[in-house]
């Protein structure tokens, strides 16, 4: 079953800035020496939550409840976990500068699709403080399934609304990636990562052709889709003794739409020489990954500049909801990586130039209690993660009318 995403050939080459300075130093020495960056573990480590954790987050959906609270108004002021937030914490801890991920089980599911978002929402506001908006019509969930109420063709709608595999990618523009296991597959559909960290020893010791390539501010990557705009950037960034990588194969280049229709833009086609360092890169990632073992009801917490994700193909059960995550951006104030100069276009579009969430053009924010129930096919999104390039997109595919949101 398993089948993960791939990456398109483009067909017109890139021409890259002569004498574009590399950000980034490629002493082997500094190899050996760098500390904050993650190693992956053999094994999914989970954290189980115990009775009282439990029990404390029962009585915080209720205090929300009681006091009608949803969306913006759940912090951690308003779920207040007196002794839990002790696991939460050393979880954001190794979020930041641990492992780079956490699994915490044991809660379940709620009975409500309201309690299921304020719980989801109150602990992962433990994780981290601020939320990034995923469009310019303030989603702040996103349903990444595959919803049987949908009548449109999965050709037209993003990949993360289909059972297709998604090949290997960083959410450009977040710093850590919340996901809530709703249901899963019946077969496929599975959570893989790898070290950021891991990948740039592999290439800085056999593919250093590739990593300086990686490295070059070169790389076009779409930020509008109407009109047309990119910027050129690196992929691979060493800033305060770390390694970030913010790639995503789908972002890259030319907009399939465009490409299609046979329009001019001004953006580039990525080269040869391109195609061939993500695929070597795609390699890396695939031969060090860690495929996560995840159940319903568990809350999942990547750090998106030091691992990447794919995702395998997938089967839904003929009966029952089939595949179901809801995704949420984040930042913490204390614990988040500094965001380097050459990565903070993609996140300003989710966090805002302050980074407090509020990203220019985003006047209100919502809160998808569940998938659309009419597939709204987008215009222009871009990647594996469904960015939204046109104002008038919405990343869970619903009409421009607000839905049930809280």
């Amino acid at each position: 079953m398993e089948k993960l995403g791939t990456i398109d050939a483009r067909e017109e080459p890139l021409q890259r800035e002569s004498g574009a300075p590399t950000p980034n130093s490629l002493d082997l020495g500094l190899v050996g020496s760098m500390a904050g960056n993650v190693i992956l573990p053999p094994k999914s480590p989970v954290i189980h939550v115990d009775e009282k954790g439990i029990e404390e987050v029962r009585q915080a959906l209720q205090a929300c409840a009681d006091l009608g609270l949803a969306g913006d108004a759940i912090n951690k002021a308003s779920f207040p976990l007196p002794t839990f937030h002790v696991v939460l914490d050393e979880a954001r801890r190794q979020v930041h500068e641990g492992q780079g991920f956490v699994i915490i089980r044991g809660i379940g599911l709620c009975n409500s699709a309201q309690n299921n978002n304020n719980m989801f929402l109150g602990l992962a506001s433990y994780i981290g403080d601020v939320r990034g908006a995923q469009d310019k019509q303030g989603s702040m969930l996103t349903h990444v399934t595959a919803s049987k109420s949908w009548t449109v063709p999965p050709e037209l709608r993003h990949g993360i609304h289909t059972n297709t595999g998604l090949a290997w990618h960083n959410d450009m523009g977040t710093d850590v990636i919340a996901l809530h296991i709703r249901s899963l597959a019946e077969e496929g559909g599975n959570t893989f990562v790898a070290s950021s960290w891991t990948i740039y020893q592999e290439l800085a010791t056999s593919h250093r052709q590739v990593l300086e390539l990686l490295c070059e501010p070169c790389w076009p990557i779409q930020v509008s889709g109407n009109p047309p705009r990119h910027i050129v950037a690196p992929l691979v960034q060493i800033h305060n003794n770390r390694v970030y990588l913010s790639v995503d194969p789908g972002r890259l280049g030319l907009h399939p739409v465009t490409a299609k229709a046979g329009l001019s833009s001004s953006i580039p086609s990525l080269t040869p020489s391109h195609l061939q360092a993500l695929e070597t890169l795609s390699e890396l990632a695939t031969r060090n990954r860690l495929m996560l073992d995840t159940k319903p009801g568990d809350i999942l917490f990547i750090n998106n500049w030091a691992l990447m994700h794919a995702r395998d193909s997938y089967k839904d059960p003929q009966d029952g909801p089939g595949r179901h995550l809801v995704r949420l951006w984040l930042r913490d104030s204390e614990f988040g990586w500094e965001v380097p100069e050459s990565m903070r276009v993609p996140w300003e579009a989710a966090f805002g130039p302050n980074g407090d969430g509020y990203p220019t053009g985003v006047t209100h924010r919502e809160y998808p209690l569940a998938p659309s129930h009419e597939y709204k096919p987008p215009k222009y999104t871009a990647g594996s993660a469904a960015f939204v390039l046109d104002d008038e997109d919405d990343v869970n595919g619903r009409k421009t009318e607000p839905s049930q949101s809280t």
